[in-house]
């Protein structure tokens, strides 16, 4: 999977304090992320927040011809649960929602470019609660950074698992002294597997500069 395009627009919005003398300034970053997917199953992440609301039918705009397409979400029970495509009409059925950092599969049936738009997370809306065992995630932050350079929370031992190559499979990046071997960067909009001993927290209080 590779991210083509990823453009932000930054939005400065004051408001004078009550007595005037100083200022508090707070920023919304909006953007667009176009990722390209292939036929057949991809793992995606959605890297902005939609703030007409993150469910599928907001999120992962697909074209008519996609009509059948299907999405798996990983429940907390350790399962799957899907959502299918019915067409720009209708939408996604069930319109699950998909959080900035929710990993997903999906499935469709030629190569595409999906377009996200939304705002870029930051502070604490850019942190993320990890599960111990398996969790099906990518970054809330459209970065193509190294997961060491995103703050990553990694134990000796654990483990991401990435879906990639022509054909697909999986590779595996293993955490040891405090480097990932080898080392792992996600791309823009792409999920990964993380299996890890122990619950944590993906903390990284992110700001655009």
């Amino acid at each position: 999977m590779r991210t083509k395009a990823l453009v932000l627009t930054a939005v400065l919005a004051a408001a004078g304090l009550a007595n005037a003398i100083a200022q508090v300034y707070s920023v919304n970053v909006v953007g667009y992320a176009t990722v390209s997917v292939t036929a057949g199953f991809n793992m995606i992440a959605n890297p902005l927040d939609n703030k007409t609301g993150n469910n599928l039918s907001n999120v992962l705009k697909l074209p008519d011809t996609e009509v059948g397409a299907t999405v798996f979400t990983y429940t907390a029970a350790g399962g799957f649960a899907s959502a299918t495509y019915l067409g720009s009409a209708v939408g996604w059925s069930p319109d699950t929602v998909v959080a900035p950092g929710t990993g997903m599969f999906l499935q469709v049936a030629a190569a595409n470019s999906l377009v996200f738009v939304g705002d870029v997370p930051q502070g604490t809306d850019s942190n993320m609660s990890l599960d111990k065992g398996f969790s099906l995630i990518g970054s809330k932050v459209p970065q193509a950074i190294s997961l060491s350079a995103m703050s990553f929370p990694a134990d000796d031992g654990d483990t991401v698992f990435f879906f990639r190559g022509t054909p697909k499979s999986y590779e595996s990046h293993t955490a040891l002294g405090g480097s990932w071997l080898p080392d792992a960067i996600p791309a823009i909009g792409e999920a990964f597997w993380a299996q890890k001993a122990n619950a944590g927290a993906w903390t990284r209080n992110f700001a655009v500069q």
